[in-house]
This record gives structure tokens, sequence and C-alpha cells, in this order.
């Protein structure tokens, strides 16, 4: 996939603050949106306590493209371009968590039982995060996409996980690197899969299934089913089956 950064794009003096606003956070041009986006997201995310996690999963449906049953936010969740964003039924998200899906072809989408751990950040820059069932995912990770990131059911991401699934063209050596194409090919992690505190997914990797990424490695190449990885660059250390 080959983009424009979105900086460039908001950079267009033809854009207006507001409008600006729009693409960046509410994700719709009309003005009722932006008053509901505003008074949802003013009101209910600094709110504390039991009475902020009922009407936030009570009214934050409102603003999302669908939202389960016994879905919960915490306090503070930053919620960009929120009709782009389906969750399942139990999703659990916790204080601090960005879902920022801003971009007009962007999405995220998970399945049931989910746990997004505090201050975790998933970015879409018109691209897709799919999630399955079932996932554990620890505080302070991010997950960036730039054209696909597809994680499959019963994967636990240990604190600290970087998915990058983007990069910068950089042919031409008189162009700021910001400024040249992004490109993607995507990032695929299996089912059954354990990344590790603090490893880092490059863009280009799948990770098989029943595989496990040991704590701090750098996964640059696909990890076969079944295996164990760790190092930077990553390296089997072990086969499981």
């Amino acid at each position: 996939m080959n983009e424009l950064p979105l900086v460039a794009e908001l950079g267009d003096d033809q854009l207006s603050p507001y409008k600006r606003y729009l693409k960046m956070f509410v994700g719709q041009n009309s003005f009722n949106s932006f008053l509901r986006y505003e008074l949802l997201t003013s009101l209910l995310g600094p709110l504390p306590g039991a009475a902020g996690y009922f009407l936030r999963g009570k009214l934050y449906r409102f603003l999302l493209k669908k939202t389960g049953k016994g879905t919960v936010f915490g306090k503070n969740v930053v919620l960009r371009c929120p009709g782009r964003i389906s969750l399942g039924q139990k999703v659990m998200i916790d204080d601090g968590v960005v879902l920022d899906a801003k971009g007009a072809s962007s999405s995220i989408e998970t399945g049931d039982s989910i746990l997004i751990g505090r201050n975790s950040v998933m970015s879409c820059g018109d691209s897709t995060i799919r999630m399955g069932n079932f996932l554990s995912i620890g505080a302070y990770c991010t997950i960036n996409s730039r054209s696909l990131i597809d994680i499959g059911s019963y994967v636990q991401i240990g604190t600290g996980v970087q998915l990058m699934a983007g990069s910068h063209s950089y042919d031409d050596p008189d162009t700021p690197t910001i400024l040249q194409k992004r490109v993607s090919k995507g990032i695929t992690v299996e089912d059954n899969v354990w990344l590790g505190n603090a490893s880092i997914i490059l863009d280009g990797v799948r990770i098989g299934r029943n595989s496990i990424v040991g704590v701090g490695a750098a996964v640059t190449k696909d990890v076969p089913p079944y295996t164990i990885v760790l190092g930077n660059p990553a390296r089997v250390i072990q086969k499981r089956k």
C-alpha cells in the first residue's frame, strides 16, 4: 500500500481548523455528529468510578459503528473516528487506551472477550486492524497499521509489544522521509500465539499458530507454526511440536 502521510494532508491550507478536527477525530462532516462526539467524550470520558464505566458502556454505542453486549470503557479512552470502530461482546478497554480509525477507508474490528490494557494504542491510516476472540493485550502496546493487521483468537500480547505494519519509502535522499510515500505489506498473527513483553513485530511478518515470541525479540521474518523465537533479530530456539 502506498500513501502520503496524514501530516501532509492535514497541512493543506484549504482545510479550516474545524474541518481538520472533523477529519482527525470525529470522522463525519455533519455538525450533529460533531456535537454528539463532543458532548459524550467531554462529559463521560473523564468520569471516574462505576458511574463512568456504566454510562460510557451505555452511551458510547451512539458513537461507535458497533458495540457488543457487556463491553465497557475505562476513563479517558480516546476514540478517533469512532464510526469506523466495531467492538464485540465483553470487550474491556482500560484507562487511557487510544482507538484511532482515522482515514476514510479505515476500520478497527474486534471479536468477543478481549482485554485491551491501559494506555495501549491501536492506530490506522486508511487501513484495518482486525482481531478474533479471547485476546489479552497488555499495557502500553502499540498496534499501528498502514494496510492490515490481522490477529487471530486466543492470542496473548504482553506489555509494551509493538506491531508496526508500515514504513516509509526513502528512495529520494533529498526529500524528508516523513514526506515520502508510506509502504506496508501487513502483519498476520495466527491463533494461540504468545507475544512476550517488549517484543517488536515488523511489517510483512506472519506469526504461525501456537508459536511464542520471547521477551524483547525483534521479529523481521515469518515465524513457522509451533515455534519459539528469541533475540534481535529473532531466531528459532525451539520447536514446540
